[in-house]
């Protein structure tokens, strides 16, 4: 049998490419999927859970929260879609939500990912590097852009 003068090399360098990966995967900025490049912001309002006033380097801005649709606070008028009360209250304990959540949040971020004409900022929106419309889709306050809202019984 012939031994191998590498082989203790080898099994070091195989052992510290391990543990290298390991180290990697959990590293708690790797791992949260922090948002560290991301503009800070500060918490003026809540309009709807879906729009804020928030105070970005310097500047007062209403942002779309991107991703979500929440219920709406009344009937507006034109829309083809059907409201009734039970949607309004769902409208007030998601805002309620969302103004606790964003009051209480040690750190606010955004993404910004489109402007539209009117100046409103549609933007990715993080409350201690957790993604905001996230928490309002778990608690069932809020759709995805594009589901169909069924917040009327």
């Amino acid at each position: 049998m012939s031994h191998n003068k590498n082989f203790p090399t080898r099994v070091v360098g195989i052992f510290a490419g391990l543990l290298g990966l390991f180290l990697i995967s959990t590293s708690p900025s790797l791992g949260s999927g922090c948002p560290c490049n991301y503009t800070p912001a500060n918490l003026i309002d809540v309009v709807t859970a879906d729009t804020l006033l928030l105070e970005v380097a310097d500047i007062e801005e209403t942002v779309q929260v991107a991703g979500i649709r929440v219920p709406r606070l009344e009937s507006q008028s034109g829309s083809d879609e059907a409201w009734c009360k039970a949607e309004g209250g769902k409208a007030i304990q998601a805002r309620d939500y969302a103004r606790t959540l964003l009051s209480e949040a040690a750190e606010i971020s955004i993404d910004e990912t489109e402007r539209l004409a009117s100046g409103t900022l549609i933007a990715v929106v993080y409350i201690d590097n957790v993604s905001f419309g996230q928490e309002l889709l778990y608690e069932y306050l809020a759709v995805e852009t594009g589901e169909v809202a069924n917040w009327c019984p």
